[in-house]
């Protein structure tokens, strides 16, 4: 196992603040391009958020794989408990819905909105409960620092339904494009 700097996209976020809508584009990448060799794999992270992304000196890494699964028919874990982040959760896992790629993208949008905002955006003040209700019920607030570009990648992964919701290489080949207009998407 590497050894990784204890810094997280949790930790810039909470010190530093958010980061520009070219910049987030760029993290994105790289944790989509993490998720897709896991996917390749047959393997579901079920947990993708800021704090686990770790941020070495020249790349972004993609850790804690503890609650990742074989995609199969159970989103939930054999005593029947929901497990990972409530505000990263996809409504189809809140469902008990089968584990696929499609819930670690969702949690992609939320962090996505999280790095440009500071904030997931179905957190309800840290209430489990509530805030994968409003992961059900609720559409997110609009992300007013997304910018143009950032903006549909971000609404495009936080569907509801997964059917709809866009694939990894929709959402990479819309990152590639924030980030290459950063001014667009600033």
């Amino acid at each position: 196992m590497e050894l990784l700097p204890p810094w997280s996209l949790q930790d810039l976020i909470e010190q530093r603040g958010p980061l520009g809508p070219a910049q987030t584009a760029e993290v994105g990448l790289s944790i989509l391009a993490g998720l897709r060799a896991a996917h390749a794999a047959g393997i579901v992270h079920r947990d993708v958020k800021p704090a686990n992304v770790v941020l070495a000196r020249d790349r972004v890494v993609l850790t804690d794989f503890g609650i990742a699964r074989v995609s199969g028919p159970s989103a939930t874990t054999t005593t029947d408990m929901l497990i990972g982040s409530p505000s990263y959760i996809a409504p189809e896992r809140v469902r008990g819905g089968q584990s696929g790629p499609a819930e670690d993208l969702w949690a992609l949008g939320s962090l996505l909105y999280a790095t440009v905002e500071g904030r997931a955006p179905f957190d309800r003040n840290g209430d489990p409960l509530a805030s994968l209700t409003a992961a059900l019920t609720d559409e997110p607030e609009p992300a007013a620092h997304a910018g143009p570009l950032l903006w549909p990648v971000i609404s495009g992964l936080l569907r509801k339904d997964p059917a709809w919701r866009l694939s990894a290489a929709q959402a990479e080949w819309m990152l590639r494009r924030a980030v290459a207009i950063p001014a667009a998407a600033a």
